[in-house]
């Protein structure tokens, strides 16, 4: 069953009508353009699992996890056009929609290439970052939106593997929230819940189950890459009655009145049922539960039940030009345990110079534990319990009009067989108009 969440605000705006007559509309729109050099180092590691004739390239008799696109490329990765409506502070109306979307398209080269990130319509103040409302207050927000819980701004174009596994994608969801005064904050979310799937924890996510692969031979246009288990973005912009993802948070949130230190804390959870199979654009490879049983439901992965559930917290803290952002995640995904961490910093050095503006380096470190081993003769991705460990590092530098270049490098550490560190450097530019 499925509802579109728009006629759930429209009653709520004819009650709040009498408190807007003192406010006035606002419109903003921001373009985002990115670009630019990729490098990705030329690894594979073997499969243990057997294919059946026919789906291995011929004359090839072993199946590996490969590095997606290796080498240098230079490649436009995705134009974003962002438009906010508002009306004071009691309505929001928020369009968010990419055009190519390189990084986030899972498979790479088959899933759609336009989508909205985020549509949503809220009643009612909810600041970001560090702002808080003038007192206690109360909000509905209804649609396509990011998780309660993710990092509000990045220092890196990349991701650590804890943000690509638990929290990078937005999901279809309703949030009744507030505040308590100025500080303290609560939150209770009803949602569509990200379908499991799984990608390769680098800037492409590789190709699984894309169409080429049911021809005869099979063709793949890019490798498989050394895919991790994450929440996928969701499927769709409408409301779904079954499996329903239910989720609380509380949080506290600070800022100095000179705005040169603050924090925001939050605390959340998740739980739903998981569905057998969930169908995901580009590839025939199924969500949820299918994706755990492996090819031709063999299993080969200790399933136990049905539940999805994660908890954990995340930190956003500021000190001048300084930003450190903390997360960790628990997870239970049918009776397989697994737990994410990271930890990201930076600090930007005002420069004026020529054309340049500012200077930001940053580091990142973020590991994910898998406290569960499958059977590589059935499952045919080991990477799904690996254990792993990825450190980014770079520097983003400001420039005039509204442009800015980040240089950053990868390097993983992987429990597997082989070692395998999956290399890349990103040179990204970003203008915003």
């Amino acid at each position: 069953m499925q509802f579109r969440p728009v006629s759930i605000l429209c009653t709520l705006v004819a009650l709040a009508s009498p408190a807007f007559a003192q406010n006035s509309w606002t419109f903003k729109h921001k373009l985002e353009l990115r670009g630019g050099y990729r490098w990705s180092d030329n690894e594979q590691h073997p499969v243990r699992f057997l294919f059946p004739p026919g789906f291995l390239p011929p004359g090839q008799t072993t199946g590996f996890l490969k590095t997606p696109d290796p080498g240098s490329h230079v490649e436009f990765q995705t134009a974003e056009l962002q438009l906010d409506l508002g009306y004071g502070d009691w309505l929001t109306a928020r369009a968010k929609v990419h055009f190519g979307g390189l990084y986030r398209r899972n498979p790479t080269t088959s899933d759609r290439k336009i989508d909205a990130d985020e549509l949503f319509v809220r009643i009612g103040p909810n600041p970001d970052f560090l702002e808080r409302p003038s007192g206690t207050s109360f909000f509905v927000q209804a649609g396509k939106a990011p998780h309660m819980e993710r990092q509000p701004i990045r220092l890196l174009e990349s991701y650590g593997v804890a943000a690509t596994a638990f929290n990078r994608f937005e999901d279809v969801q309703g949030i009744v929230g507030g505040s308590v005064g100025r500080n303290f904050y609560w939150r209770v979310s009803a949602a569509n819940g990200n379908p499991l799937f799984f990608r390769d924890p680098n800037a492409l996510a590789g190709d699984n189950g894309t169409p080429g692969m049911r021809k005869t031979p099979p063709q793949f246009d890019l490798g498989p890459g050394f895919p991790i288990l994450y929440n996928a973005e969701a499927e769709g912009l409408f409301f779904k009655s079954d499996h329903v993802q239910v989720g609380q948070a509380v949080g506290y949130r600070w800022q100095r009145a000179d705005q040169t230190m603050g924090f925001d804390f939050i605390g959340f959870h998740y739980r739903r049922s998981m569905a057998d199979q969930e169908n995901l654009t580009g590839t025939f490879y199924g969500g949820d539960i299918d994706l755990l049983n492996g090819p031709f439901d063999q299993g080969g992965l200790p399933l136990k039940d049905r539940k999805k559930e994660e908890y954990g917290g995340r930190l956003y803290s500021e000190w001048r030009g300084a930003t450190f952002i903390a997360q960790f995640t628990k997870q239970h995904l049918a009776g397989l345990q697994r737990e994410g961490w990271e930890g990201e910093l930076g600090y930007e050095f005002p420069f004026k110079f020529a054309f340049f503006e500012t200077i930001q380096p940053a580091v990142r470190a973020s590991g994910l534990t898998n406290r569960f081993v499958g059977a590589a003769l059935i499952q045919p991705d080991p990477a799904m319990w690996w254990k792993w460990t990825k450190f980014d590092g770079g520097i983003r530098i400001g420039l005039k009009r509204h442009i800015d270049l980040t240089i950053e490098g990868t390097r993983h550490n992987v429990g597997s067989r082989l070692k395998l560190h999956l290399r890349e450097y990103l040179a990204t530019v970003r203008i915003r108009i």
